[in-house]
């Protein structure tokens, strides 16, 4: 009988040591079989991102870009995708017209900027620049600020000329002196974020002894680079402010000579 239980233990412990191998091979398996479906979940999860990146991508490669924009100003005004250096031949032509015409119409009165001196203009006293003509150092407020539009050492050798030239009779209100354009062409680029404008144009002076007026030509070849455009000043008035309204356009003048005869 003893014998009998011994047989029957010794059975039951060659199976219960069979069981526990097979319990261990199956999680060994278990662990691998787990490990092969989570690698294959996670690249499938990631194939399905990418496939929306890629859907998202086309959609805004798709997408026109935004044309209108809000100035810090609140003024909304249209944009167009440009590198850091270009510029419309609308915007580089209009720069150049407004500068000149902001340079050379000397009305004898300083730019308003109150609503008070729009109604009530005021006498301009002109701003001293510094010339070698004894009397003659003064150009009038407006040309000293289109003077910021030009290139620091373009500048000041620039208004040291105008200022040989303007009558001083534009500082008593006695003389007038106005830009006429007569041909403006397109601008030519020259260079990357470089153009040059030939303008055909007449100074007319006026003063109170003579009402037809003196006809002088002004005929140039105006150049024009691109340049990083100011930030805006905010609040703030002065000569920041000057200063960012005439180069919010990202371009000055850094050239100015004479139009040959053969080129007209």
């Amino acid at each position: 009988m003893q014998e009998l239980n011994e047989k029957a233990s010794s059975a039951s412990e060659k199976r219960l040591r069979f069981l526990e191998r097979q319990q261990t091979r199956f999680s060994k398996n278990d662990a691998m079989g787990l490990f092969a479906l989570g690698t294959l979940g996670l690249h499938l999860l990631t194939f399905f991102v990418l496939i929306l990146l890629y859907g998202a991508y086309s959609s805004l490669s798709k997408k026109s870009p935004p044309t209108l924009v809000q100035l810090d100003t609140g003024e909304a005004i249209t944009v167009a995708p440009l590198g850091n250096k270009e510029r419309t031949p609308q915007v580089v032509k209009k720069f150049t017209i407004d500068t000149m015409t902001l340079m050379l119409n000397w009305s004898g009165t300083k730019p308003p900027s109150t609503v008070e001196e729009a109604t009530k203009p005021v006498l301009d006293p002109g701003v001293d620049v510094g010339s070698a003509v004894p009397g003659r150092a003064k150009v009038t407020t407006a040309a000293w600020q289109a003077g910021f539009a030009l290139s620091e050492d373009f500048r000041k050798e620039f208004l040291a000329k105008l200022a040989e030239i303007t009558p001083s009779g534009v500082f008593k209100s006695a003389t007038q002196v106005a830009l006429v354009p007569l041909e403006i062409q397109e601008p030519q680029k020259i260079a990357e974020g470089k153009w040059k404008i030939k303008i055909v144009a007449n100074l007319i002076v006026l003063d109170k002894g003579n009402n037809l007026g003196q006809v002088i030509p002004f005929n140039k070849e105006i150049f024009i680079q691109a340049v990083e455009s100011p930030v805006f000043p905010g609040d703030k008035g002065g000569v920041a402010a000057i200063i960012y309204q005439v180069r919010t356009s990202g371009l000055e003048i850094y050239a100015i000579r004479d139009l040959q005869q053969e080129n007209l």
